[in-house]
């Protein structure tokens, strides 16, 4: 009686929980409408490029198509190999506002994105910095509806979740549990409230819009130059030293296609999760094992009812299919609101989410055995 009572209250939890990650994602702001103030400051575009044929392109139009009137974009080209500096260069001659810069051998002690990134700010004249990854897709609105969202939220940084394209079975499969670790783990709803903490505090290197005074005020990329994960460094560098960050949805100002098959899915996320240990601390693992929990509880339940039989095992697995359906309802509704995807796709949410965690545990252990893990042709260690 007792046993079936615990399974019972184990897996309307587990409903509940449901229920309160989509509350929470419901609650966090999306990015201010375009607006242009009286006298609009000089915005710098940087943009750091590492073998980025793919996208490279893409990326500089849509910089150069803002619609904002007083940019510059200056993009460093880290050492690349393909033919990312051919395109770079056919992109100058259409435009004045675009500057190359041939990036610097990178130094002991700095992760590349980092040396890359403190370049490019050492060359801007912007009052405000708009660092954008290579793989990203601007819309020409968004440099104008980050300013807005910054000055009406008296944020120092403004950091978004674009649209994540999702186009092979690799990444419409592994990266949603992905980005619903990060969320879980990190409350991108808590970055506007004035008693956020540092390590509360996540910032998307994808698209990270900074106030010049505050970047500098704690030396750049320079005070995150050995970190892998950067992005979640700095942001968290920036409040510790009193500074304000803001968060928001922009999937309709930025697109971004991270990873185009599954040997790059992997490399990535190994890179990722490697870092992500140890800035997320305890938080990851409590991340991991409530999205593990809901994944596979609601199964555990109905196998569990099916095999004690009679009213009891009745009432639990009854109760573990009604987690599951709102399991799927949840999983659906993200595949359908955030990726523009079929709902069904959340039938495989939990062998996306194993997969997810068998890439994560490789690269960790990887790292922990001095191995290190490979992104870009440089091998990080630590």
């Amino acid at each position: 009686m007792w046993l079936t009572l615990l399974w019972v209250v184990i897996g309307l939890g587990l409903a509940g929980s449901f229920l309160g990650q989509w509350q929470r994602m419901r609650q966090i702001p999306r990015l201010t409408s375009p607006c242009l103030p009286p006298d609009p400051p000089l915005i710098s575009i940087l943009i750091p490029a590492r073998n980025e044929e793919r996208g490279i392109g893409r990326c500089v139009q849509g910089a150069l198509a803002q619609r904002y009137p007083h940019i510059e974009v200056i993009v460093v080209d880290d050492g690349s190999t393909d033919r990312t500096p051919a395109i770079l260069a056919d992109l100058a001659v259409t435009d004045t506002r675009l500057r190359i810069i041939t990036g610097k051998p990178l130094p002991p002690g700095w992760v590349g994105k980092c040396h890359a990134c403190q370049q490019a700010s050492s060359a801007a004249s912007g009052e405000w910095l708009l660092f954008l990854d290579a793989d990203t897709a601007p819309a020409p609105d968004l440099v104008a509806a980050l300013l807005c969202h910054a000055l009406s939220t008296n944020g120092d940084m403004v950091t978004i979740f674009p649209f994540l394209e999702l186009k092979t079975w690799s990444e419409r499969l592994i990266l949603p549990p992905f980005v619903a670790l990060i969320v879980s783990i990190f409350p991108f709803e808590r970055l506007a409230k004035p008693d956020v903490r540092p390590e509360e505090v996540l910032a998307n290197g994808q698209c990270i819009f900074v106030r010049r005074s505050a970047y500098e005020a704690i030396g750049g990329h320079g005070a995150v130059r050995a970190e892998v994960l950067e992005d979640v460094r700095l942001g968290q560098c920036l409040r510790a030293a009193g500074f304000t960050v803001r968060g928001a949805i922009g999937m309709e100002y930025l697109a971004v296609r991270m990873y185009t098959n599954v040997a790059e899915v992997i490399e990535g996320l190994m890179k990722n999760a490697s870092a992500g240990s140890r800035s997320g601390g305890r938080r990851s693992w409590i991340g991991m094992s409530v999205l593990l929990a809901q994944a596979y509880g609601p199964l555990l339940l109905m196998s569990g009812g099916w095999f004690t039989g009679g009213w009891a095992g009745s009432l639990v697995a009854l109760v573990g299919i009604l987690s599951w359906l709102i399991g799927l309802l949840f999983w659906g509704t993200l595949y359908q609101r955030f990726y523009r995807l079929n709902p069904l796709h959340a039938v495989l949410w939990p062998v996306g989410l194993l997969m997810y965690l068998l890439i994560a545990g490789y690269g960790i252990l990887r790292v922990r055995l001095g191995q290190g893990v490979v992104w870009k042709g440089r091998r990080y260690v630590g």
